[in-house]
């Protein structure tokens, strides 16, 4: 009788012809999120940084930071929501104000807009 080892080790062995050899490939890992958007903005700075300053700057003051304003006056002009709007245009033109990279002022214009956005919808609560 054959015991359980003796089969396997016969019946698999790298040594035989009929076993085909398969090179196993590594997949290229893809580059994060964060790192495709740092690459990104790295390309902007050097072509349109002067762009992205005017179009934050622009956007925020004349758009974003005038509607939160209005919407949380309309609501009952509550101080909190007050300073939270003008924290968040603040921190749009501070940053665009420091020279800053492109690499930051995108993202803190983005959260200035959803700070906004938040005290619209809390202005709608309070």
């Amino acid at each position: 009788m054959y015991s359980k080892t003796t089969t396997m080790s016969t019946t698999i062995s790298p040594n035989r012809p009929s076993v085909q050899q398969y090179t196993y490939h590594l997949a290229q890992k893809r580059p994060s999120v964060v790192t495709r958007f740092l690459r990104w903005a790295e390309g902007e700075d050097s072509e349109r940084h002067v762009g992205w300053v005017g179009i934050t700057v622009t956007v925020m003051a004349a758009i974003c930071f005038p509607l939160t304003m209005t919407v949380i006056l309309m609501n009952g002009a509550v101080f909190g929501l007050i300073v939270g709007a003008m924290a968040s245009l603040c921190l749009v033109v501070i940053t665009n104000l420091a020279a800053l990279p492109t690499k930051y002022t995108i993202p803190f214009f983005f959260l200035g807009t959803l700070i906004d956005i938040a005290l619209i919808a809390m202005s709608f609560w309070i």
